[in-house]
């Protein structure tokens, strides 16, 4: 007697594959835009959320420089 499995068996895994992954150049720059985004939203929290043309110049020369934000 010998077991056979039916192709429906396997049609998930199939639909699995089937999804395209990012690949590492993406993956690195969601990455990227994630730390900036949160790196944004911590400083905004450390002025109490509100913006001014003095804080948006900080935050762009920070995020452009490439060092992040410190406190």
């Amino acid at each position: 007697m010998s077991i056979l499995a039916h192709t429906s068996d396997f049609a998930d895994r199939r639909a699995l594959r089937a999804v395209p992954q990012p690949g590492l150049v993406r993956r690195f720059l969601q990455w990227r835009q994630r730390q900036a985004e949160q790196a944004i939203a911590f400083h905004l929290g450390l002025t109490g959320g509100h913006i001014t043309d003095e804080i948006e110049r900080r935050m762009t020369e920070r995020l452009t420089r490439g060092g992040g934000f410190r406190a």
